[in-house]
This record gives C-alpha cells, sequence and structure tokens, in this order.
C-alpha cells in the first residue's frame, strides 16, 4: 500500500516503524477494532505484536478520521480487524521459516457453535542464528585484521510467544465480547561474540491486556443504540543499547461510551459519548553522558472527553459527517477542543470526491517513541514539553472506469499536516539528542496518485506514485525533516488461475532520496534513491496450501549502517541514521493448513 511505507528504525534491534502522509507512524492513530493498540511503550515495535495470520482486514483512513475513535489521530488512522469466530476457520495452522533462520508458528482455533463463540489465536517465532553480512567491514586498530562485517549483528536474536482468546455473544439486541492477549518476548543483539570493544543489545517486552466491547440495540426505540468499549493494559519493557539503559513500565485503562440515535429520520445519525484515558507510566533511563539522568520517574496522563457526531446521508450523492471533541488533560489542565469534517460528493455515477479538515491532538512519550536514538552515544538533551497539536486538511478524488471492455480506478489526494505545536525530535548535531517544543513552522504536505486495472481476467494491476515534502524548524532554522523519503513509487503485478489454484504477485517500490543530518562519519547529506523487490508464488492443494516468495530480490542495503562501528564507545558511535534496508535478500517458505 503506497499510502503506508515500513522501515526499519535502527541498524542493531531489529524494529520497524510505519510513515504516512510524510510524518513517522506516532502521529497516526493505530487501534485494533477501533480500540487503542500501538501507543506509549508499545511504540517501538507494537508492529511486531500482531501477527499477520491473525489479520482478517486492514482499514486506512487518511486524515483526523472520527471523533468517536479518539483524539490522536494527526494523519489518519489504522484499523486492524481480527478473524472472528463465524468467520474463521474451526483450525489454521500456518509455518513459516527464511533464509536466515527464522522460525514461525501459528495455530488458531475457532468454536462456531453454541451462544459463545470464541477464537483463539497462538503465536511463537524463534531467531538464533548470527548473521554479519553487511556494514562495510571492520578494521581491527590493535592487530590490523580485516574482517568483513562490522562485527555488528544484522539481525537480533528473538524469541515471541503470544496468544489471544476472544468470546462473543450476540442475540437480537445484544453484543458483548471479551478479549486478553499476553505477550512476551526478548531481543538479543549487538556485536558478535569475541568482539574486541563488546556493545550489548538486551531488550525485554511483557504484555497483558484485557478488552470488552458491549452493545445493546434499544428494542424499544428501533434504529437507536448504545456501546461501551473498555480496555486495561499493562506493558513493562527494559531495554539496554550499550550505556544506554531503559526501563519502562505502563499502565493504561481506556473507556469509551457512545450511544447512537437519529434526528427525525435514520438518514440523520447522531453519535455522542464520553471517553477516558488513564496512563500511568513508570520509568527510568541512564543515558551516555546524560547531564541529569532521572530514576523511576512517574508521569499520570488523564485525559477525559465528551464527543458528538451528526452524519447526514442526502440521496445517494451526499454524505456528511461532522464532529467535535472536547478532552481535558490534567498535566496542563487545559480543555482541547477537536472540531472534524468529512464530507463525500458524487458528481456522476463514476465519480466520488472527499472533502476533510480536523484538529488532533497527542501527548509524546519521547524515550519509548525514539528508542531507535538510544542506539547511538548522542548526549540528551530534554526540555519541559508540550502536547503536540496539528490541524490536518485534505481532499480526495476517486474516477471509476471501463477501458477495453475492463474496470479500472483512478484515485487521487492531497493533504497538509500544519503543526500547531510539535515536539521536535532534533538530531542535526553530530553526538547529540534534543527533545524541545515547536518554536516556528512545522508543515508536511503529501500528494498521492494510484491507478488500478484489471489488464485481463484475474490478472491486476496497480500503479502509485507519492511524494512527500515535510519541514519543521530545528533551533530556529527550517529544513527537511531527515529519513523522510521525498518520493515514493510502488508498482504491482498480480495473478491468480482459476480457483486461486496458484496464485502470482510481484511488487517494484522506488524509494526517493532523503536528507541525513550531519554527522562526523558522513560525507554526504542526501541519500541516493534505490529500487525494492519483492515476489511471492502460492499454491493450493486439495488439504493446504504452499507459498514462497524472496523480498529486496536485488539485495540493495545500506553501505555503512552503522557509523563509527569499530568504535562502539565513541561519542560519535550511531546505529539510528538508517535511509536504506540493514538486510540483503531474504527467502522465505511457508505452509497453510486449515479445517473449514
Amino acid at each position: 500500500n503506497a499510502s503506508v511505507d515500513v522501515n526499519f528504525t535502527d541498524a542493531i534491534s531489529g524494529a520497524k516503524q510505519i510513515q504516512m502522509l510524510g510524518l513517522d507512524g506516532v502521529y497516526a492513530q493505530i487501534t485494533q477494532e477501533n480500540m487503542p493498540l500501538i501507543r506509549g511503550i508499545s511504540s517501538a515495535f507494537g508492529l511486531n505484536y500482531v501477527p499477520g495470520t491473525w489479520i482478517e482486514s486492514i482499514q486506512v483512513i487518511k486524515g483526523t478520521g472520527s471523533v468517536v475513535n479518539g483524539f490522536e489521530s494527526l494523519v489518519g488512522q489504522i484499523n486492524l480487524e481480527y478473524f472472528k469466530p463465524e468467520s474463521a476457520p474451526k483450525l489454521f495452522w500456518n509455518m513459516y521459516s527464511n533464509s536466515h533462520g527464522k522460525l514461525e508458528n501459528n495455530l488458531q482455533f475457532s468454536k462456531r457453535s453454541g451462544k459463545w463463540k470464541s477464537n483463539l489465536f497462538t503465536h511463537i517465532s524463534y531467531f538464533d542464528f548470527d548473521i554479519d553480512q553487511h556494514g562495510g567491514g571492520y578494521h581491527d586498530h590493535t592487530t590490523h585484521d580485516e574482517y568483513e562485517g562490522d562485527r555488528f549483528l544484522d539481525l537480533p536474536k528473538v524469541k515471541q510467544v503470544n496468544m489471544l482468546n476472544r468470546w462473543e455473544y450476540k442475540d437480537k439486541n445484544y453484543h458483548i465480547g471479551f478479549t486478553a492477549r499476553a505477550l512476551a518476548e526478548d531481543r538479543l543483539g549487538g556485536t558478535v561474540e569475541k568482539a574486541p570493544d563488546p556493545y550489548v543489545v538486551d531488550i525485554h517486552n511483557n504484555l497483558i491486556e484485557f478488552s470488552s466491547k458491549t452493545g445493546m440495540i434499544l428494542p424499544h426505540l428501533p434504529g437507536k443504540s448504545m456501546g461501551l468499549q473498555t480496555s486495561f493494559r499493562r506493558h513493562n519493557q527494559t531495554a539496554i543499547f550499550g550505556k544506554n539503559d531503559y526501563k519502562g513500565l505502563q499502565e493504561s485503562a481506556y473507556l469509551n461510551l457512545i450511544r447512537q440515535t437519529y434526528i427525525s429520520n435514520t438518514k440523520h445519525i447522531l453519535k455522542y459519548g464520553i471517553s477516558y484515558y488513564a496512563d500511568r507510566y513508570t520509568e527510568s533511563f541512564s543515558g551516555y553522558n546524560f547531564n541529569s539522568p532521572f530514576s523511576d520517574r512517574i508521569k499520570v496522563d488523564l485525559i477525559s472527553g465528551v464527543f458528538s457526531e451528526y452524519a447526514v446521508k442526502m440521496n445517494e450523492n451526499f454524505n456528511l459527517v461532522a464532529g467535535i471533541r472536547a478532552d481535558y488533560y490534567n498535566n496542563t489542565e487545559e480543555m482541547n477542543y477537536l472540531p472534524r469534517i468529512n464530507m463525500k460528493y458524487n458528481p456522476t455515477e463514476n465519480t466520488a470526491v472527499r472533502i476533510s479538515a480536523g484538529r488532533a491532538f497527542r501527548i509524546a512519550n519521547v524515550f519509548v517513541e525514539n528508542m531507535s536514538f538510544l542506539a547511538s552515544n548522542r548526549e540528551i538533551i530534554l526540555k519541559d514539553l508540550d502536547p503536540e497539536m496539528a490541524w490536518n486538511y485534505g481532499t480526495n478524488l476517486t474516477y471509476c472506469f471501463r477501458f477495453l471492455g475492463r474496470e479500472g480506478t483512478i484515485n487521487a489526494d492531497a493533504y497538509r499536516t500544519v503543526f500547531e505545536n510539535q515536539v521536535v525530535v532534533d538530531i542535526e548535531t553530530s553526538g547529540k539528542l534534543s527533545f524541545y517544543n515547536l518554536n516556528g513552522e512545522s508543515i508536511s504536505n503529501s500528494m498521492q496518485i494510484d491507478l488500478v486495472y484489471e489488464l485481463f481476467n484475474r490478472f491486476d494491476v496497480k500503479m502509485a506514485y507519492k511524494i512527500n515534502n515535510v519541514t519543521t524548524t530545528f533551533e530556529g532554522i527550517e529544513k527537511a525533516v531527515p529519513l523522510i523519503p521525498k518520493e515514493h513509487a510502488l508498482f504491482n503485478i498480480a495473478y491468480a488461475t482459476n480457483f486461486d489454484k496458484w496464485k502470482f504477485d510481484l511488487t517494484a517500490n522506488y524509494i526517493g532520496s532523503r536528507r541525513i543530518p550531519e554527522h562526523d562519519k558522513l560525507e554526504k547529506y542526501w541519500a541516493e534513491p534505490f529500487y525494492l523487490y519483492n515476489t511471492q508464488i502460492s499454491k493450493r492443494f486439495r488439504y493446504f496450501d504452499v507459498y514462497l516468495g524472496v523480498e529486496n530480490i536485488l539485495d540493495y542495503t545500506q553501505e555503512i549502517p552503522i557509523l563509527s562501528a569499530d568504535s562502539p564507545n565513541s561519542p560519535i558511535f550511531d546505529a539510528s541514521l538508517i535511509h536504506a534496508p540493514v538486510n540483503g535478500s531474504m527467502a522465505y517458505v511457508g505452509f497453510r493448513y486449515k479445517i473449514k
């Protein structure tokens, strides 16, 4: 999907983050079935916590979206829907292995009969190999030995156990659902064994979560309903990057009460309700040359909100959704008002025009959200930080057409995000990492065009091109935000034979140049553009499927992902300035078996 980019954040932890509308993924609200998924301590590694086999569908919403779903979607919302008991296979088993030596096992069950239906999702992944193939070479100044790699593991050793169990009850008037999830993950990386200057990366995550959904259709008031969403989470993380030692505990509670009714008739829908977010963070951090270390800092964020949203559908040509939130934040003792509007107009049967505008805010957690920069020996400078606030404006045009008897779609959109306040992450000075409030302008402009066309039966072609222009004021100087690509192009072809017995897929990505901040070890401050190619083939047999594929077919990697790798204790050591793949070509094979 060209709207969402996924990148490695550093060269040693294996963490991935998304970018959307030209901004870091923390500005997108990532939810599971419209309840919080990735926020707080899960920001660094949360994308690894949801195995793909659990997911039934993904919805990507650009812009600020609905006020019902919360206050945090500055650039959009990515919502994951898990398989439901009634739609999931009775048993599903997926085994996966790749050429690096990683193993995954996903085993899922569903109970589809009785008043209470249930899903059980399980996941185990294991990787325990030493791989050091890229990095520009290492020179030992004491023995004058040359070494092909950089003495840092290209991939951390990872062990993860992940389980989710859901129970649902439905009848004519009620829907009750409960979900429990538990995860334990260990990551061990850094230098290879017997390295002369050892650098240890040791990360542990333990997460327990319980959530519920209760919905009620009011039998004496047709078309009117109530719903309550709750979520409780405890996430404990310890992360060691050399001399940087972070410990964090997040204890969170979430409540969202929604009432739906209509005005005069069901074309005019009104939703209103209250929400409550409570987050308690207990953190300690001891950084390299950090002048003001703190021990067991406790931060409590309490956000109480009320919201109302009006939706109207006029004929078949015009839809309007307008809403407003008011959220009170305990630490600033201020009320934040967040108006939002989304409109869709169909001038013809084949054309749709959408316009959106809205305001959103979020509270930054700078250490966990920028954990990749702890993979360096930068001196950390932290000032008092205010909540982030931004306006987002966007327009979209969709046109459906027929050409040579085949259907196609053209989609074009443009979005602009303007920050009223932003927590600036400043890595402009070599050896320093500064966090401070925006003093100046910070604007992101993102434009994208897509074409989807069925060339012939079961053969689909997709093309997309995106331009990002993102600038922020760093210490009074407006600059392009580092490590954000200016361009992204995507080309995909997918073909399936009758009854999906064979499936073929090939994707080519063009990633444009991006600015790299100054560093004592760098001569160039703009990264070269590059291409990435991925492919997959699937074969369906009577009782099972087999698939195989290759990622990064051309084996393209960043030439020197770790700066000053031969001196990991030096002030200019840095493994966080990543602008291209860290790992080379990777082949994989998998097996799927299901009982419907």
